[in-house]
């Protein structure tokens, strides 16, 4: 029943649910939209019936009619509409929409002659008109041929509390009690005689009371059939608070400048196609020989020319145009401060940044006092490295000279001790001998780490390279410290696997750095102790070799200290043996010259753990490579 009685209605109708798709529509519809019966089929989508019309040309007239995105953009808002369209053979309908239920809406088409459509339309541009301006912050109004105000929107008193009747009859020049410009009162009476459309003409109107208001009006003259000139049409604007801002900013900008000139760094703005903005008086200053041209409007590389045509800033180059077009390029695509010296011999950074804009700020600074510390401070680094280079030289001079006298105390000491021209007689004397024997050794040793520190510091010492396994290089190095350890009650154990790829070494060398590790670690292990030397590859393909003891260890903060030369750190247990504290720092070097690094991990009354990683390119695979 209810479907008969939709059909029998004389309107098209069509229900859709919340997808658009046609759930319902009677026989009527299509006697309004003449459309193919498969368009209008239920579960179709309705964009397609929208779309089919639009194309036909259906919404071509009248000229307020919705294109096709705006009916579609209505009818999935699920909102109230009624439009006037233009349906097939230049018919006019009234199309409506309803929604029903939660999501869906119903859309009903009828006929409607040419002057309904006509007022309908003439009524939703008023309404529309009226939307807009009572929407908007403007109010509107309308001027007789002798200027005086016959009418003025309401929303004249929503904004400057006012009522408008109390305008009308009143000329506009007599309303107005202060111009934005100078000469705007003349300039505004010229245009209003000769009957000129005006913009945005800034005025304070007269206001009772204490409001200082602010109004932007644009205005068009307006004339009858006949060309008569009648008065003029416009639209007014509060703009108290645009003003205001733009006074505050100009106060701002001011107070800017005054404090920019008060800075000892320069300092220049420049718009995108590189003409000078603003500047402060240091930049002038820094531009004292042509300071008559460094006005905003010239541009960068005319007072970078200038200045250069003075011969402020001195050149090194021989083209002068090079120097212009390199520094250019650094203006425009900046990679960093620049530096140049002056002719006066001042030295003066510049540096530039790019705003989002496109506009470049330019920064310049007098460095002469941070150059003339960085000639100070290289000339100080010489004198250093020159004490450096003397200090080595005598100490590889003194060296040689002890070395000899050494040698042979060494060797007669040890022939006294052993006896071999005959007994001594009295037994303190062997003994005396061998402490003489020992100290001589002792001081031997110490005098080769100091000639070998002096011959590394001075490049000097050369690698004898060539390929090893490294467990036989820990094996050999044993029997020089083994009788040390046992004396320590100290065992040493050794863990490294025989398929561990061979590596390029200075052999002498890689037995220095070990032995010298394994005497620090006995010298500072208890009795007792245990220290475990170990080879295996590293996770990034490096040979790592670690001697880990179970000493006295070290603070972590003490071993920078403790790889310097000569460095120690102060423990009652270490002193139990003399040292120099050259052996860590020697053991580094000789691991730095191939090419490696020395790792030290310790904790106090836990132990030390230091690993010499050698890298992968020192590795030799089975193809010899």
């Amino acid at each position: 029943m209810l479907r008969r009685a939709l059909n029998g209605t004389d309107q098209g109708l069509v229900l859709l649910d919340a997808d658009c798709r046609i759930r319902f529509k009677n026989e009527m519809l299509n006697s309004y939209l003449c459309i193919p019966n498969k368009l209008l089929a239920s579960g179709a989508k309705y964009t397609g019936v929208v779309r089919f019309c639009h194309e036909r040309g259906d919404y071509a007239a009248p000229a307020n009619s919705p294109n096709f995105a705006e009916l579609i953009a209505e009818i999935s808002s699920r909102r109230a509409f009624s439009r006037n369209l233009q349906g097939p053979g230049a018919r006019r309908l009234l199309c409506q929409c309803q929604p029903v239920g939660h999501d869906e809406i119903v859309l009903t088409y009828r006929g409607i002659s040419v002057r309904q459509a006509t007022a309908m339309s003439l009524q939703d541009s008023e309404r529309r008109l009226q939307d807009f301006a009572e929407a908007g912050s403007d109010w509107f109004w309308e001027m007789d041929e002798n200027f005086r105000y016959t009418w003025i929107s309401d929303n004249f008193e929503r904004y400057l509390g006012i009522k408008p009747e109390t305008r009308h009859g009143i000329s506009r020049l007599d309303l107005i009690a202060e111009w934005a410009e100078e000469d705007g009162a003349a300039k505004h009476r010229h245009c209003l005689e000769q009957h000129l459309a005006f913009r945005n003409v800034i005025t304070r109107p007269k206001i009772d009371g204490d409001q200082d208001i602010w109004v932007s009006t644009s205005g068009s003259p307006y004339y009858n059939d006949e060309n008569v000139f009648l008065g003029y049409r416009g639209v007014s604007s509060n703009v108290t608070k645009e003003i205001t801002f733009r006074e505050q900013a100009k106060s701002d900008a001011e107070r800017i400048a005054i404090a920019m000139d008060g800075l000892n760094e320069g300092i220049a703005l420049f718009d995108p196609e590189d003409r000078l903005i603003f500047c402060n008086e240091a930049y002038r200053d820094l531009n004292n020989r042509v300071r008559d041209i460094v006005k905003p409007g010239v541009t960068f590389s005319e007072i970078l020319r200038a200045n250069f045509e003075t011969g402020l800033v001195l050149n090194t180059l021989d083209d002068g145009e090079e120097f212009l077009h390199r520094r250019m390029r650094q203006f425009h695509n900046p990679d960093g401060p620049v530096d140049f010296e002056l002719e006066t011999g001042k030295w003066i950074r510049a540096t530039v940044q790019i705003l989002e804009n496109g506009e470049r700020v330019l920064t310049v600074n007098d460095i002469s006092g941070l150059k003339r510390a960085e000639a100070e401070l290289r000339a100080a680094k010489e004198q250093a490295e020159q004490a450096n280079r003397a200090k080595s030289m005598f100490l590889a001079n003194m060296s040689h000279e002890l070395r000899t006298p050494l040698n042979a105390i060494s060797g007669f000491s040890e022939i006294i001790r052993q006896e071999l021209f005959g007994p001594l007689g009295d037994p303190h004397y062997s003994d005396y001998a061998q402490d003489i024997h020992t100290s001589g050794q002792h001081l031997l040793a110490i005098i080769n780490d100091i000639l070998d520190l002096a011959r590394i510091e001075e490049g000097q010492d050369t690698l004898e390279e060539s390929e090893h396994a490294i467990g036989d290089v820990i094996v050999a190095c044993m029997p020089l410290v083994r009788e040390r350890a046992a004396a320590a009650q100290i065992r040493i154990d050794l863990d490294f696997n025989d398929e561990l790829p061979r590596v390029l070494i200075d052999l002498r060398r890689i037995k220095q750095i070990l032995i010298n590790l394994l005497s620090n670690s006995i010298k500072f292990t208890e009795l007792g102790g245990q220290i475990t030397v170990s080879a295996v590859l590293g996770d990034g393909g490096d040979m790592v070799v670690s001697v880990r003891d179970t000493g006295i260890g070290m603070r972590p903060e003490d071993i920078p200290k403790a790889l310097e030369p000569f460095g120690q750190i102060d423990s009652s247990l270490a002193r139990r043996f003399e040292g120099t504290g050259l052996g860590l720092s020697l053991a580094r070097q000789l691991t730095e010259a191939h090419d490696g690094r020395l790792v030290i991990e310790s904790e106090p009354g836990v132990g030390t753990t230091v690993r010499i990683l050698l890298p992968s390119e020192r590795l030799v695979t089975p193809d010899g490579n």
